[in-house]
């Protein structure tokens, strides 16, 4: 399992998450949810080692990953943030490829093993008729595809996507969503900051619900999600039904 414990980040002398506590289940997709600036985001960049934490600890299995070298921790945990830039000219192979960069020797070279990853990820994204397209020639949602396959070639147990849906219609919403549970199924452990409620509780297994920084809840969707927590989180006012698709609960703003 990975655990936070106490963690605390600070930005500018303010801080942001204070002595949070949080267990990611292994083997399940975990859904950060919480009001906008509530430190979803701060909170993957903080297990990932890709923002220095004030106090506290990520622990994977028991092993302190704040102690671990970047490229050692990228080859436990990998992480997408949200809009990435794209390097101009590059290919979704070239792309892809980025995410092997854990596991090169000193001269750099992609061994073969490196490159049945990278088109295992191209395979398993559904990418392998446009791996030699320009990634700025893509669709949104194919750009997308092209990142989480690059996530792919990496080979993490743990991924950790931030709001991967933003900016995707409806369809390639979805597709995304049913792609990160073909992953999961696959025996990767997802943790994604969603804002759509609706579909952190179709597809997600466990939520971690915050506020201004803090931990609010976090439990299985069936185990906490109702309109109490929603008028605490949110200030919404909403009825839950049950998804009659999904079986899962379902809110209904009022």
């Amino acid at each position: 399992m990975l655990s936070i414990e106490n963690l605390s980040v600070a930005y500018s002398g303010k801080t942001v998450l204070r002595d949070l506590n949080v267990s990611i289940p292994e083997g399940k997709i975990t859904a950060l949810i919480g009001p906008n600036g509530c430190g979803k985001s701060t909170l993957l960049k903080a297990i990932s080692g890709s923002l220095k934490i004030a106090t506290g600890k990520v622990r994977l299995a028991g092993q302190d990953l704040t102690k671990l070298s970047h490229k050692n921790r990228a080859r436990c945990l990998s992480i997408l943030p949200q809009s990435p830039i794209t390097p101009e000219g590059l290919s979704v192979r070239q792309l892809v490829s980025f995410g092997r960069n854990p596991y090169l020797s000193q001269w750099g070279g992609l061994s073969v093993e490196d490159l049945q990853k990278v088109q295992m990820a191209l395979v398993e994204t559904g990418l392998t008729d446009l791996a030699d397209r320009p990634i700025d020639s893509l669709s949104g949602g194919q750009r997308q595809r092209a990142w989480i396959a690059m996530v792919l070639a990496q080979d993490t147990q743990y991924i950790l996507l931030d709001e991967p849906t933003t900016y995707l219609d409806l369809t390639h919403q979805i597709e995304l969503m049913e792609m990160m549970q073909k992953m999961n199924k696959n025996g990767k452990t997802l943790v994604v900051v969603l804002h759509d409620l609706n579909q952190a509780c179709r597809y997600c297994d466990h939520l971690i619900v915050m506020k201004e920084g803090q931990l609010i809840a976090q439990d299985a969707p069936h185990k906490i999600f109702n309109s109490t927590l929603l008028k605490q989180v949110f200030a919404l006012n909403a009825v839950i039904i049950n998804d009659p698709v999904a079986n899962k609960p379902m809110c209904i703003p009022l």
